[in-house]
């Protein structure tokens, strides 16, 4: 193939525009200068040269995480501050959620997820109460400011039902009355409620200043043991408290079943 010297020939492929400039340099000889650019023409279709993205830029798992991340940190969250804090338009959000009462659904069910416990229905009840209670008060730690929300919440969802169907068969059976059992799983609520809220609470609840005004406050305050989180001791103080109720409780329950 013979060419002209300079002669320039555009070559389209995917997307792409090659210019090639033909430079005869003797009777066979041809030197090649390549220059490569994007055409800016309209095509059809979709460009194959642009890459997808590997990983969904937003989701309703995406959303969920960005508020519940918001409540924890601010103690609630609006529907514009979430798309900033996520970088994309509001109207974006609405691709995948009604609004903010559907955000908030979603951090309920995360939240109620969390609190699942697995629960050994051959153990003994006292330790099943312990260990439900532990494992939640840790599971409501790390979100303190979301607490509010698993108040206005039904437990509708699978994992957080056969958690408390499997505490209620393990009372059930160590001979606790239907009510009690009822109780005991509201109880059970109400310390872990309040422990995980305690965890995030200062050391030192009593300053110096007002101790010096009460002498047998700070008296039995000095006796806390060193080095021992405060929170830790009265969580498992309040624990065996109930236990021990719980065992008279049984001990004296004379009902039928």
């Amino acid at each position: 193939m013979e060419a002209e010297h300079g002669k320039r020939i555009r070559i389209r492929f995917s997307g792409m525009v090659s210019t090639r400039i033909y430079s005869c340099q003797g009777a066979n000889r041809m030197t090649f200068v390549y220059r490569v650019g994007r055409h800016h023409g309209k095509q059809s279709g979709r460009d194959h040269g642009m890459p997808r993205p590997r990983k969904a830029l937003l989701s309703r798992e995406i959303i969920a995480t960005a508020a519940l991340e918001m409540t924890s940190e601010t103690g609630g969250f609006t529907v514009p501050d979430l798309a900033r804090r996520l970088n994309v338009r509001q109207s974006s959000l609405y691709n995948h959620v009604s609004g903010r009462a559907e955000i908030i659904e979603l951090i309920r069910q995360r939240l109620h997820e969390a609190l699942a416990v697995r629960v050994d229905v051959t153990a003994d009840w006292a330790d099943v109460i312990r260990h439900v209670a532990s494992a939640q008060r840790a599971s409501m730690a790390k979100h303190p400011w979301v607490i509010p929300l698993l108040a206005t919440s039904p437990a509708d969802l699978d994992a957080t039902i056969t958690t408390l169907e499997n505490v209620a068969i393990v009372l059930s059976r160590a001979g606790f009355t239907d009510r009690d059992v009822m109780l005991a799983i509201a109880m059970l609520d109400i310390v872990t409620i309040g422990a995980s809220l305690d965890l995030v609470s200062p050391e030192d609840l009593y300053p110096a200043e007002a101790l010096a005004q009460a002498a047998t406050l700070a008296r039995v305050v000095r006796t806390a043991p060193p080095g021992v989180p405060r929170a830790d001791v009265a969580f498992n103080f309040t624990l065996d408290l109930i236990i021990e109720a719980l065992r008279i409780r049984l001990s004296h329950n004379t009902n039928p079943r």
